[in-house]
This record gives structure tokens, sequence and C-alpha cells, in this order.
């Protein structure tokens, strides 16, 4: 690695050098860049390198001035800081172009630099990662961190402080991160930022807005940032039992973290009117009483706020607001809102109503889609053998509920694709009916079942971004990559049958030698006899004895060869350089590795991918973890076709994702390829080597092993730094192929 490493740096300081040249700049010019790059720390100046070796292609003059201004930025940075402002400057000129990477690198003062400044508290970058995996286990939901000025929520993504600082242990920092998680988590469980329809319509009685919001609601207040600041300390009142019965361990810990908070709040004698009742409010949720002489005004709004805690609901919540609101105005003065309730963070209704915005166009723009292919779709026959009608085929109509009847099916309407197709003027051959005039006949879907029923081409809105790695930098270009997900298209050309036909005495023997490794040890504990002591049995039978219980009688553990525990997923190159013998090839291995892992019992799942630059990375479903190998899948194996180029770390990237949400004890990464990673841009040589490198190093981070098949004879002078020594296999002649990779997958699995 080392050498490699100065390897790149070489040809980064030669191609730095003859830009320079190529702009005019003289020896002695060039002998001060270089010299000025050696002066910073050496993973700083290679990162610095980096920089001045891209800046140089668009042009050289700009070199020296951004060494100057890294050079003044590190009199106030330290190397951690430097590294993060550095990829920064980089993100900005990916994204945002010289300009603005020109006024970015400009600021070094110590005042636009404070918020590279790292304090001695704990930053969010150095624990976001496992914060977010708490969330997402305690949420159950995919929410993002991200770091922003003040603790808030846009109900998608959860912003809190870039650092936090409040206590010396870094222990205490992270507890007071996961509250504010949690307090944000919280909001939305309880439908704080997203009160319903019915809610918000008793009080927006004069409102005209068609898709009213809490933004909305929030312009009912003349002076919104009480009305917000009032709303967020009632509903931190009305919450604290659902978070105390949910986190209990940590609701005991963020007790005394509310008492070092009253400190730093200032007395109530300094403050007047509508201020104080704020403030006053705040504090009683810090410590649950409040000192010195309580305002008869104040006294109500505490009284108020308690009962919210006793199951209120958020109909309730808002009734008290507009209540102690009402109280506020008759105080005197204007609301001079304190230092940020870092507490509790801040309601933001602006940002949420935006997010809330681009959801909604976002589901409009599927919905038409999905219309559109509705509209377009053969008339329905009934399929004997579909996988997806035996499912669906549970439900019935409800007599109440609106249903769309169109080519001989039966559409579930919610109110949002009911209003759709009523603003559409209806839909052409559709009709609506109640479920009471369908009766028994026939079995409702969404539009969504019918789109997988239909195996309808989708692509994801937007896309997929995943971050790409930059040897050059050492660091990632964030979001810099668009995969799209699709289900590739099934052909009938039989070519599977075909396959099967040819291959079919292997076959059989095959799946004689795959069905004798179904038999992989398990371990049975709390046996009453077996191959060996189950110690934990042992330990727990103890202190039963010593509690004076009557302990058990299974203290051993015994091998069980009945479970595999295994899921694979299987990734094939179906870029251009696939076409011809590679590509039927490629093919006729899938139909082997599925008739034997069908006889195996393994989970597995077969994805293709391919694309062209970096705006559109293609992933295509041929068979997911948790779909059967049907007729269908084997005539989307018969689809498979070389397409264009080979962008490897997107893929690996959605892979391990896939991977990473399945249940088993050991998870492979199969890749089938027939060369090196390469696009149509600039990904290619060692940029597209280690970006594939890094993203394979990610997945085995996550658990996942990869191991590669390749049919590129020159592959080892890659594939070694990419896999590792034993993690590949190069296959000299491609006939081999089929037969050789369901031995290669016993091997691996055994």
């Amino acid at each position: 690695m080392h050498g490699s490493g100065e390897k790149h740096l070489t040809h980064l300081r030669e191609d730095l050098v003859k830009n320079l040249r190529l702009d005019f700049f003289d020896d002695e010019d060039i002998e001060s860049v270089l010299r000025d790059l050696q002066y910073l720390d050496r993973k700083i100046g290679q990162k610095t390198l980096a920089l001045c070796q891209t800046l140089s292609h668009a042009s050289s003059s700009l070199v020296p001035r951004t060494l100057k201004r890294i050079k003044n930025a590190s009199r106030f940075l330290s190397l951690k800081e430097m590294e993060r402002w550095i990829n920064q400057a980089f993100d900005i000129l990916d994204h945002q172009g010289v300009d603005h990477f020109l006024h970015f690198i400009s600021r070094i003062d110590e005042e636009s630099l404070w918020d590279f400044l790292m304090p001695k508290g704990l930053s969010l970058q150095e624990v976001a990662p496992v914060l977010e995996a708490y969330v997402r286990g305690i949420s159950g939901l995919d929410l993002k961190i991200a770091p922003g000025k003040e603790s808030y929520t846009d109900t998608s993504t959860l912003f809190v402080p870039h650092s936090v600082s409040k206590y010396e242990e870094r222990e205490k920092n992270f507890l007071l991160y996961k509250f504010m998680l949690v307090h944000k988590w919280a909001q939305m469980v309880g439908g704080t930022l997203t009160p319903d329809a019915e809610t918000l319509s008793a009080f927006l009685t004069d409102s005209d807005a068609p898709h009213p919001d809490i933004e909305t609601f929030f312009r009912l207040f003349p002076e919104k940032d009480l009305a917000i600041d009032l709303y967020t300390v009632i509903e931190a009142f009305r919450l604290e039992p659902f978070l105390a019965k949910e986190l209990p361990g940590l609701m005991r810990e963020a007790e005394s973290m509310k008492k070092d908070f009253l400190k730093e709040r200032m007395p109530l004698s300094n403050l007047t009117g509508k201020s104080a009742l704020v403030e006053g409010l705040y504090r009683f949720y810090l410590k649950g009483d409040i000192e010195g002489p309580v305002p008869g005004v104040l006294n109500n709004a505490v009284e108020e706020v308690l009962r919210l805690g006793n199951g209120a609901t958020l109909y309730e919540s808002m009734k008290t607001l507009f209540r102690l609101y009402d109280a506020a105005t008759g105080l005197g003065g204007s609301y001079q809102p304190r230092s940020t309730l870092l507490f509790l963070g801040v309601i933001k209704p602006e940002e949420v109503s935006l997010h809330l915005k681009a959801e909604r166009r976002a589901r409009i723009k599927k919905l038409e889609g999905l219309i559109t292919k509705l509209i377009n779709m053969p008339a329905f026959e009934p399929r004997k053998t579909s996988f997806q009608k035996t499912v669906f085929s549970e439900k019935t109509p409800e007599p109440a509920k609106e249903y769309l009847l169109i080519k001989g099916r039966i559409i579930e309407l919610d109110e949002e694709t009911k209003g759709f197709i009523e603003n559409r003027g209806g839909i052409p051959g559709g009709i609506m009916v109640k479920g009471a005039d369908i009766g028994g006949a026939g079995c409702p879907m969404t539009l969504t079942e019918l789109a997988e029923e239909e195996e309808i081409f989708q692509e994801a809105d937007g896309g997929i971004k995943y971050d790409e790695w930059d040897y050059k930098r050492c660091g990632y270009k964030k979001s810099w990559c668009t995969l799209f997900e699709h289900v590739l298209h099934p052909v009938h050309d039989g070519f599977v049958d075909l396959t099967l036909k040819r291959y079919s005495g292997y076959i059989s023997v095959l799946r004689k030698k795959f069905e004798l490794l179904k038999r992989e040890p398990k371990i049975a504990r709390r046996q009453k006899e077996g191959d060996d002591i189950d110690i934990d049995a042992v330990i727990e039978a103890f202190c039963d004895a010593r509690a004076g219980l009557s302990p058990g009688d299974n203290y051993f553990t015994r091998y069980d060869r009945h479970e595999r525990n295994f899921a694979v997923l299987f990734l094939l190159d179906m870029s251009g350089s696939t076409k011809g013998w590679v590509n039927e090839a490629e093919k006729e291995s899938l139909v082997l590795m599925a008739e034997a892992l069908e006889s195996l019992g393994d989970r597995y799942a077969v994805y293709g991918f391919s694309g062209m630059t970096r705006n559109r990375c293609d992933f295509f479903c041929i068979k997911d973890f948790d779909e059967p190998y049907t007729d269908v899948v084997k005539r989307r194996i018969n689809g498979i076709s070389p397409k264009d180029y080979t962008r490897m770390g997107p893929p690996i990237r959605h892979s391990t994702k896939i991977l990473k949400s399945i249940e088993a004890r050991t998870k492979l990464f199969i890749t089938l390829s027939d060369g090196k990673p390469e696009d149509y841009d600039a990904y290619k040589g060692d940029y597209g080597i280690e970006d594939t490198r890094k993203a394979l190093v990610e997945a085995k981070e996550q658990g996942i092993y990869p191991f590669c098949i390749t049919i590129d004879r020159e592959a080892s002078s890659y594939l070694r730094h990419m896999y590792g020594e034993v993690n590949y296999i190069v296959i000299d002649d491609v006939k081999k192929l089929p037969n050789r990779i369901t031995e290669i997958y016993r091997k691996l699995t055994t």
C-alpha cells in the first residue's frame, strides 16, 4: 500500500508540473509551488497536491493563490480541522464550480473558520455512524443525521450541532446528542410537525391553502417566534411520558442534564412579560418547579401543560397553545427569544413544509407514471401460476371503500389517488365504485402492487446518491454518483430452456452435490444431552439455586446439521465488453447456479449493472432475495444483454446496502466480471480501481465477504489490490465459466 501511495503522489506531482509548464510557469515558480506543498503536513499535503492538480487543469494561476490561502488557514486550524476544511473545499469545487470554491477559500479569517474549529467536546463527525444506527434502531425508520446550527428536523433528516462541548466528558456530550435526536424522533411519532388534516381543519377554518401543514398553522399567530417557542415547550411536556416509557434509561440520565442546563438560564426576575412566560415554562420543564414568586399567568400556564402529560392528543396540545398565546399577548413588551433551547432544540415550520412539498411532488410524479402505465396495460387475464396473485387474493373489497375498475382490475383508492384521478377528470375506460357494489368478485390491489405484478420497468425518483472515493485527495466526493434501480425486462427467447437441456446431466449431478451441503452444523443450546457444556445454562442454574429456585436440567449443546444460514448476492457485469460469448457464458452460469441453489435452499439474489458516467449508474434486478425462482426470473435471465460501461463503485455500495438489510449469519457478495472498472468519463485506471477497492472495504466493514470471478487474463494485476490475495479467481477460458461457478460457490460456503 505504501508503494502504491508513493506512485500516486509521483503521478500527481508530475501532472501538476506539466500543467504549470504549459501555462508558462518558469522553474523558479514551479519550485516555489513544490516548496509550499512540502511545508504542509504529509496527509494535508497530499490532499492539497490533489486539489492543486485538479485546479491546474482549469487554470494554473489558481494554484499559487490556493496554496497561500491554505497556508494561512493552517495558522488557525489543527491537522484534523484542516482536513475537514480542505474536504469541504473539494466538495464545493466538485458540485458548485470554481467561483464558489474561490469564495470559500478566500474566507480564511478566524471568524469564517469558526465552524471548522474543533472544540474540546465531541464532534458529530466522530459519532454520526453510531448515532445514525441508534436512531434507526429505535425508530425503525431510514433517518439521516446532518450537522446544523441548531437541533431540529424536517421529518426526514435530524439536524444537530456539528459539535457538542457542554461537558468535559465525551460520554456526557454523546448522551446529549442522543437526547436531542430522540426528542426529534418523538416529535415525529407524536405528530408534532405533521398534524393530520382533521386536526388542522379545526383551527384553519378560513384557510384556502390546498395542502395546509404546520407552517400554515403558525401563520395564524402574529408573533410567530413566540408561538413556536411556546409550542416547543408545550409539546415537550406532552411527549415526555412517551420517551420515559420507550427509553427509560436515557430519560433517567437526562434528568441530571436538565439541572445542568438550568444553571445557564437567566433568572425570571431579569425578564418581563412574554419572554418571562416562555422562560418560566422552560425552567419548569428542566426542574419541575420555579424558584421565587410565580406570576399568576405563569402559574396557570404550568397547570395547563401538566395536564398534557396524561395521554393528551395533539389537538389538545394545540388548543393549549392558543390559550397560552392569548395569555402572553396580554403581557407587556415584545417577545425577545433567549438563547436556543439547546436541550429541546427548535421547530422550523418552513423546513418541514418544504420537505412535505418535495415529498408530495415526488408522490405525484410517481402516481402520474403509474396511472399512465395502467392506462396502457393490456386487459387483465387471470394467471394461475402467479406468485403475487396468490398473495393478493387474500384481499376482498371493503363495502364502504371506493375502488377503480379498469380493464378487469380492481384498484384500491386512497385519498391522494382518488383526488388525483378526479382532478384529471377521470381515467379513460375506468369507473369508480363502492366496494359494496363489487361484492366478493375479484381481489383489489394498490397501484404499487399492480406495478410489481406487471413487471413494470421503474426507476427510483431522482435516483439514489452515492459517494465516490477519490484516492488523490484521500477523501470522498459527496453524493457524486446517481444510481437508478430497474427491474430487468423479461424476454421470451428460450435461452434458459436450451441451457437446461444442454446441461441436463450436469445439473442432476450438481443438485446431488449441493444437497449434501444442506447439513451444515448448527449449535442447539439447552439440551439434556449433547456434545459440550452450555455455559450460559450452567450459570443460570447456579443463580437459580442460590436464589432458592429449582434449577433446570438442560446443560448441554448439540450440533444440529439441519439448517444453513447463508445469503449470497450475485452481481453481474452487463457492460458492452461482455457482448457475444461472454454474455452467453454469464447467463449459462446463472442458470446452473440457480438450479443448484434451489436444491440447496440458500437465500440468493441476482443483480446486474452497467451505465454511463456518474449521472447514470444502472442497477438491474434479475431476482431479489424474497422472490422465488419462477418463469418470470428465467425470462429476465433471457433478457440479460450487454449495455454500456463498468463503473463498479455505486453498484457495489448498493449491493452492500441490500445485503446489510438481510438477516443471515454469513453474507457473500460474488461479482462476475470480464474486466477492470472503467467508464466513459475519468473513471478508469487507478481512479476506478481505488474507488472499487474502497467500496469493497466498506462491504467488509459491514460483515460482508466479497469475491470476484473474472475472465480477464490480466486481472491479477489489479484484482489482488481490490479484493485481496485469496478473494478472487481468474478463469482463463470463458467456456469453463458455467462449470466452474458452482464449484467455486461450493468451496466458498463449506
